[in-house]
């Protein structure tokens, strides 16, 4: 079922679609078969809770044909003590790791919608700067929750979203799964 889903909303995906909230995205109009093994995608949409403290809303989706170029968008948006931290962003790479159903998505943030200072006043966060996260999809015969990370940023370590994307970091020290977080409710999906 959900590959059926995802195939349905990539296909909407070709033309064109907006992430309209957190928690949603609205497809336009199907025009493209996904019935080809050369398409990376994933999708997905929920609440986790970051640091099992702070519960974030997220929405993605990702594709890329073959070696070209990554598109889609996604957002993620929580509270702290200090305020909103809310990023939207357009993907600009994708990687996936099909035997573990893993997927790196790097882009540029296009809104920066947060209050929180820690967010507002670095030059990392504003507009046109990198931005990424990687997800885990757990649903395969799994009893574990499908899992996702925050967005990262800029950085010495990784200057950039297609570094990101390159190095496929995934650290599983000190525990397996190392700073993802469990999907508390929603879905995502790793293609193929």
């Amino acid at each position: 079922m959900k590959k059926r889903v995802l195939l349905a909303v990539c296909g909407a995906l070709a033309i064109g679609w907006q992430v309209t909230t957190p928690a949603a995205v609205v497809p336009a109009t199907p025009s493209a078969s996904l019935h080809s093994s050369s398409i990376m995608a994933t999708v997905g949409a929920g609440h986790y809770f970051l640091q099992n403290a702070f519960d974030v809303q997220f929405a993605f989706v990702a594709l890329q044909f073959g070696k070209g170029r990554a598109l889609g968008h996604f957002r993620h948006r929580t509270e702290d003590e200090t305020g909103t931290i809310d990023f939207t962003g357009e993907v600009t790479c994708l990687a996936v790791d099909s035997a573990n159903r893993r997927a790196w998505i790097g882009g540029v943030i296009t809104a920066n919608r947060s209050t929180s200072p820690n967010f507002t006043t670095l030059a990392i966060h504003e507009v046109g700067h990198d931005i990424w996260f990687r997800v885990l999809d757990n649903d395969h015969g799994s009893d574990e929750p499908d899992r996702s990370t925050f967005v990262g940023f800029e950085s010495d370590a990784i200057p950039s979203s297609e570094a990101y994307c390159n190095m496929r970091i995934w650290p599983d020290v000190p525990v397996i799964n190392a700073r993802t977080w469990p999907v508390t409710s929603g879905n995502l999906v790793v293609h193929p």
